[in-house]
C-alpha cells in the first residue's frame, strides 16, 4: 500500500470513528475543548505572551464544536479570523468575523465568511494562534487533514510572509476529541505539523509546555 492509500483508508477510518461518537458525548467534549483552550490563551497572556488575535475554524458535521471559543474571544475583545478556502487553487483567504450572521455555507457547504458583510484581511496578515481542525492527531505533532492541502498550503504562505518581516510563526494548535488521538498517524514530508492538541482530557505539546 503506497501513502496515497494509506492516507485515503486513515482518513476513512477516523471519520467513521468520529461520526460514531454519541452527539451528546460531542458537544460535551467539545465544551470541555473550548474552555481548555481559553486557559491556555489566558495563561499565555498572563505570563508575557499576549494573543490579540484567534484563527478558528467553524465546525462541519461531527468536527469538535469552536463555537463557545469564538464567542469568548468576541466577548473578551479578541480579533477572531476566519478562513475561506477558494476551490480553484485550495487556498484560504482570511476575514474578521464579528458575528455569525457574517457567515454564509461556502465551500463543501461549511460555513464561511460572507465577503459581503465580513472583513478581508491584507494577505500578509499573521494571527497569534491558528486552531486547526483534522481527523486524526499524533503525540509527535502528526496531523491527518481531509486530503484537500489547505492548511499545508496556508501554513507555506505563513512562514514566507513571517520571514519576510522578520517576526515568528503563530502557534498552531489542534482541537480535538481524546479517540481522535492515535499513536501515528501517516504523513508525508510537506505536511505540517502542529504544536499542540487540546482534547477533553488535556493537552499535548510537541516539545511546548501548556504555555
Amino acid at each position: 500500500m503506497n501513502r496515497s492509500e494509506e492516507k485515503r483508508e486513515a482518513r476513512l477510518a477516523a471519520k467513521l470513528r468520529r461520526d460514531g461518537l454519541p452527539e451528546e458525548s460531542r458537544m460535551a467534549w467539545s465544551d470541555t475543548v473550548c474552555q481548555r483552550a481559553v486557559e491556555w490563551l489566558r495563561l499565555r497572556n498572563e505570563r508575557g505572551t499576549p494573543m490579540r488575535s484567534v484563527m478558528a475554524y467553524v465546525p462541519f458535521r461531527s468536527e469538535l464544536d469552536t463555537t463557545l471559543l469564538i464567542e469568548w474571544c468576541w466577548r473578551t475583545g479578541l480579533t477572531v479570523v476566519v478562513p475561506r478556502s477558494l476551490t480553484g487553487d485550495r487556498s484560504m483567504e482570511l476575514y474578521v468575523v464579528q458575528a455569525w450572521d457574517e457567515l454564509a455555507p461556502g465551500a463543501y457547504g461549511i460555513r464561511e465568511p460572507d465577503p459581503a458583510t465580513a472583513s478581508r484581511c491584507d494577505a500578509s496578515y499573521v494571527p497569534d494562534v491558528v486552531f486547526v481542525p483534522g481527523l486524526a492527531f499524533d503525540n509527535e505533532g502528526g496531523r491527518l487533514g481531509y486530503g484537500g492541502g489547505y492548511y499545508d498550503r496556508f501554513h507555506e504562505r505563513l512562514a514566507l510572509t513571517v520571514r519576510d518581516a522578520g517576526g515568528e510563526m503563530p502557534k498552531w494548535i489542534g482541537l480535538a476529541y481524546e479517540t481522535q488521538r492515535l499513536k501515528a498517524v501517516p504523513m508525508d514530508q510537506h505536511d505540517v505539523r502542529v504544536d499542540g492538541v487540546i482534547t477533553e482530557v488535556g493537552f499535548n505539546g510537541r516539545g511546548m509546555s501548556w504555555i
